[in-house]
């Protein structure tokens, strides 16, 4: 299999892994992402030229997605910090210590 073959699987394994919120697989694929990037061939042969860009549509359908869940996880953990707010406001008028 050739390098951008490997990137465009990899890109493709990386959407599913955050597809199924898997967040802790994600470190090991970008070092390897990081490892065939540096093993292109440079100047990058014509067949490379398709399955690349395919692998940066997927990489870049995948960074939308972590930005989405990331902005979820945002405005939960916001709501929750309103609500201990209001809990404390709430142990403030009944005397009541943690």
């Amino acid at each position: 299999m050739s390098t951008w073959a490997d990137l465009e699987a990899l890109a493709a394994e990386e959407a599913l892994v955050v597809a199924e919120a898997r967040f802790d697989e994600l470190g090991p694929l970008y070092v390897r992402r990081w490892e065939l990037l540096g093993a292109l061939p440079s100047p990058l042969p014509t067949e490379a030229i398709e399955p690349l860009r395919r692998a940066l549509a997927m990489q870049q359908a995948t960074a939308t997605l972590l930005r989405a869940r990331r902005d979820a996880l945002s405005a939960e953990l916001g709501k929750l910090d309103r609500g201990r707010t209001g809990v404390r406001g709430y142990a403030r008028t009944f005397e009541v210590r943690p």
